[in-house]
């Protein structure tokens, strides 16, 4: 079944709602055409006209924006009410964080401290293993040696050469070595901490970075001076201005003059 046409009611015949936009392009129109039929201004009587039809385009212009604030502004208060709601406990904006925020970066603040600790804990114990391990290695080959100067000595017919001893201990500090590196490698495997349980995914510590401004004018002098390196200075020469009413040395102002 086809819907009711509304114009079929009593008073269903009102034109619809004119809007300032409605209303704004009529004279948006007419200055599209005047700027055709003017590219360039050469008397007075046509820059009378361009500023009768600017103030009435400003006009409008204004009704455009005081309508869409009229429209817009409930909103953004209701949005801004929601948001201060929500924002009190959790806020995306690190800049900005809740209560939770906090209570949660306390949480992994203690987390990430303990990880520290057992890294440097496990990094000790590392280093230890592998300490041993290259004494043991160094005892393994200092026996390997002597099993074979045994074995030379006693090929010589040289007396007193308790060839089975050298040869008993050169496998024994060998074995010693093997171990002693098995767990030089197991203490690296398990040098770097990982944090599991819960329902997410093992965390380990990272290297986050953060950059420091050590010397700016040879910053400035190597990258050259970008566009967003001036505007922030020019930003900061502003609101210095406001505090001292005078520029900073290094940037100065021009003026154009206009209408």
């Amino acid at each position: 079944m086809n819907a009711p046409n509304p114009r079929e009611v009593i008073g269903g015949n009102f034109p619809p709602i004119e809007t300032a936009i409605d209303r704004a392009k009529p004279i948006a129109e007419e200055l599209g055409v005047f700027l055709s039929d003017n590219p360039v201004l050469s008397n007075e009587d046509e820059v009378r006209s361009a500023k009768e039809l600017r103030d009435r385009f400003a006009r409008a212009l204004r009704a455009v924006d005081d309508e869409r604030k009229l429209k817009v502004d409930p909103l953004r208060e209701q949005v801004d009410a929601i948001n201060a709601v929500y924002h009190k406990f959790h806020n995306s904006d690190r800049k900005r964080p809740g209560i939770w925020d906090k209570l949660q970066a306390q949480l992994w603040k203690g987390m990430s401290d303990y990880a520290l600790e057992l890294e440097r804990l496990r990094f000790e114990a590392e280093q230890q293993a592998r300490r041993e391990a290259e004494e043991a290695a160094e005892a393994a080959r200092a026996a390997a040696e002597a099993e074979a100067q045994a074995r030379e000595e006693a090929a010589s017919g040289v007396c007193g050469v308790d060839l089975a001893g050298v040869i008993e201990e050169a496998k024994t500090t060998s074995d010693v070595a093997i171990r002693a590196d098995w767990t030089a490698r197991r203490a690296e495997r398990e040098s770097k901490v990982r944090i599991t349980g819960g329902g997410g995914k093992a965390v380990s510590l990272k290297d986050h970075e953060t950059l420091h401004v050590t010397d700016w004018k040879a910053a400035i002098e190597e990258m050259g001076l970008s566009k967003g390196i001036a505007d922030e200075i020019i930003k900061s020469a502003r609101a210095y201005r406001k505090l001292t009413d005078a520029l900073p040395t290094g940037v100065e102002a021009t003026f154009n003059r206009s209408l």
